[in-house]
């Protein structure tokens, strides 16, 4: 009778170790994808704008079109009297343009104009989808094209962080043709971040993720790839 209990206890436990991975695996993988958006508050453009005075550089809206016709938004601060250069700047997740304010400020300080874009799903750019740069390579490809054609500068370089970061470097496989690029924290890869998130959501390091809900990472994976 005892042996049989804990035979009964064991398939249990088994089905309910699955039903977490399967449930928490569409959990985390809608989570990723859709990630918390960030928008732009009325005081933003203003803090944007006496920056830009400060520099003596022109701030304005601009906007693109990728690939999939999404619509991505950002400011160009154009800097008076500059380098000739311009700094591409990529937020992290589930932030916005806001986010690189102080590296804008940097970067005009030294005399570069700036472009400060809101990343496809986040801040006041179209889409639904965040692909951690495996469709942001190509927006930030045409964000460059953008740049070249209209302002002409000498060289364009690109600056990223975490998230951003992640991006800028997947860009690379684009030829978007930045002169140089700088990543603050990226992630190596996606994997590695998801295995990453996954603890933090237990207040564990990324042991956790790599080992016992290691399932549940899979499941996001292959339902992800299923999905979209």
């Amino acid at each position: 009778m005892r042996r049989r209990r804990l035979v009964l206890f064991g398939i249990v436990l088994l089905l309910g170790y699955a039903l977490l991975c399967g449930a928490g695996g569409v959990f985390v993988a809608e989570a990723a994808l859709h990630p918390g958006r960030r928008l732009l508050r009325a005081a933003d453009p203003k803090q944007a704008a006496l920056i830009a005075e400060r520099y003596e550089a022109e701030i304005e809206d601009a906007a693109i079109a990728a690939g999939d016709d999404t619509t991505l938004r950002a400011w160009f601060l154009r800097r008076g009297g500059g380098n000739g250069d311009v700094v591409m700047l990529f937020h992290g997740l589930s932030d916005n343009r806001m986010g690189m304010i102080g590296y804008a400020e940097m970067f005009l300080n030294r005399g570069y104009s700036v472009l400060m874009a809101d990343a496809r799903a986040h801040g006041s750019s179209g889409g639904d989808l965040a692909s951690y740069g495996l469709v942001e390579a190509t927006d930030i490809r045409r964000w460059v094209e953008s740049v070249r054609e209209h302002e002409h500068p000498v060289c364009i370089y690109g600056f990223g962080e975490s998230m951003g970061a992640g991006q800028v470097l997947q860009s690379l496989s684009a030829k978007p043709g930045f002169c140089a690029v700088t990543a603050e924290s990226s992630f190596s890869t996606f994997r590695e971040i998801a295995y990453d998130r996954v603890g933090q959501a237990f207040y564990t390091g990324s042991w956790l993720g790599r080992s016992a809900l290691r399932p549940l990472v899979e499941v996001a994976f292959v339902y992800a790839k299923w999905k979209y």
